[in-house]
């Protein structure tokens, strides 16, 4: 490739930057005459008219108001654009804070509408984002972050607080980078993701019927299978997530979740006091993902796919450590994945993970459940766990339990519900031979 060719994929940026400034003058954009982002109308402005694709745009310490971008918006308003970096003075150094968003709908402070054009090379770094729910004065607001469509795009080193859903209000997400959208024609975007990113506490109402995917890859707001559009290496990387929850979490948080993806990554993750830990997906499903290393505490679940029809066609749980919540019911599973469906699920390989009771408590909520693989293989995992039979599967055509123990080191053999039996395993059948062994007349 050449240096010319080199350059037009990917255009150099111009610099420009953005402070909170108390003297009335405009500025430049330069590093010494920053332009004044001080009101939400001047900040909106500029990075609608001031900022073009392919610019950096630093942002000085303090707050920064937008109105962020919804469907239906009016007014001055700002989307992210090809190339852009908004590059903030550090976590809670820089804060870009929401306004109340009169619609009810789904609103972000960092978005773009969606189309055929993505949005390429986007990145927002270094800076905390205040999504305002409290403040919001739609009646049915869910109010969150970042969404972006593009190849190449990703979000890291951004906090984010103050999320939630208002009573009544839409599912929605809190950070998503999205893989495609077929209704506008994309259908599979390269290389996005989240990395190294904070969430905290969020907020809903009781009432609120919507569930909250916080980090999340995969389709857009209300994708369902009717369609599908799969993203090439997407990634949720080192992101530490905690919902605050407690008994008897009511809330339907989801910590991580991701869908329509080939060689899909979530790894090594922290995720405390949430009800679903994830990766979690009911709708849509995924050709590859790797769920690796992640921390699990004080969860309901860990990874879960439900779905009907488009399942997980390769997918590799590992390494993973998950504390279930003493509360969490019997129904609830470490690691889960559910269907009516015949085979939906392909080869799932779920090896090495560690599951137990927060802070070694008792419960009832057990370990890992498959329905409808095609190949599923389960080994070498540690449970610490109440229930006889933690280890279960059904209606999968080939299944295979090796060396899954507790920590004394007790074997767990895996449970077929079709046949209401144990799976043997070398252990097993080595002991058979002995005593058939013994009873064999001489």
């Amino acid at each position: 490739m050449s240096l010319l060719d080199a350059l037009l994929l990917d255009p150099v940026r111009i610099d420009v930057w953005v402070a909170k400034r108390t003297d009335f003058v405009a500025g430049s954009g330069t590093q010494n005459d920053p332009y004044d982002g001080s009101t939400l109308a001047k900040f909106d402005k500029l990075m609608r008219d001031s900022v073009g694709t392919y610019t950096c745009v630093h942002l000085g310490p303090g707050e920064f108001e937008t109105a962020g971008y919804y469907e239906g918006i009016g007014g001055v308003f700002w989307q992210a654009k090809t190339g852009m970096r908004i590059v903030g003075s550090g976590i809670d150094v820089t804060t870009l804070k929401l306004l109340s968003a009169a619609s009810s709908q789904r609103a972000y402070a960092v978005a773009h509408q969606l189309s055929s054009s993505t949005v390429d090379f986007f990145e927002i770094s270094d800076l905390t984002i205040n999504c305002n729910w409290s403040m919001q004065a739609g009646a049915s607001v869910a109010a969150g972050a970042v969404r972006i469509m593009g190849n190449h795009s990703r979000v890291v080193r951004v906090k984010v607080k103050n999320w939630g859903v208002k009573s009544g209000g839409p599912s929605g997400f809190v950070v998503a980078m999205l893989t495609g959208d077929p209704t506008n024609g994309v259908n599979g975007v390269t290389n996005c993701g989240i990395e190294e990113c904070i969430v905290a506490v969020g907020d809903q109402a009781p009432s609120a019927p919507g569930f909250v995917n916080v980090l999340h890859v995969g389709g857009p707001e209300g994708a369902t299978s009717a369609v599908e559009a799969f993203g090439l290496g997407p990634y949720i990387r080192n992101c530490f997530v905690d919902c605050g929850q407690a008994a008897p979490f009511t809330n339907d948080f989801r910590a991580l979740s991701m869908a329509w993806c080939k060689g899909g990554v979530v790894e090594g993750n922290q995720v405390h006091n949430t009800k679903y830990g994830g990766p979690y997906q009911t709708a849509t499903g995924a050709r590859d993902l790797t769920v690796r290393n992640n921390t699990y505490r004080n969860v309901y679940k860990g990874p879960y796919w439900s779905m009907a029809s488009q399942g997980v066609r390769n997918l590799v749980v590992e390494g993973n450590s998950i504390e279930l919540a003493t509360g969490a019911p019997s129904s609830e599973y470490a690691v889960q994945l559910d269907s009516s469906g015949a085979y939906v699920h392909g080869n799932v390989v779920i090896r090495d993970n560690r599951i137990r009771y927060v802070d070694g408590g008792t419960g009832s909520a057990s370990g890992i459940k498959v329905w409808s693989a095609q190949n599923l293989l389960v080994r070498e995992n540690t449970l610490e766990l109440t229930p006889t039979l933690p280890l279960l599967n059904k209606n999968c055509a080939a299944a295979q339990y090796f060396e899954n123990r507790t920590p004394a080191g007790v074997l767990i053999r895996g449970y077929n519900e079709d046949t209401s039996r144990k799976y043997d395993e070398l252990e097993t059948d080595a002991e058979d031979a002995f005593i058939l062994g013994l009873l064999k007349p001489k």
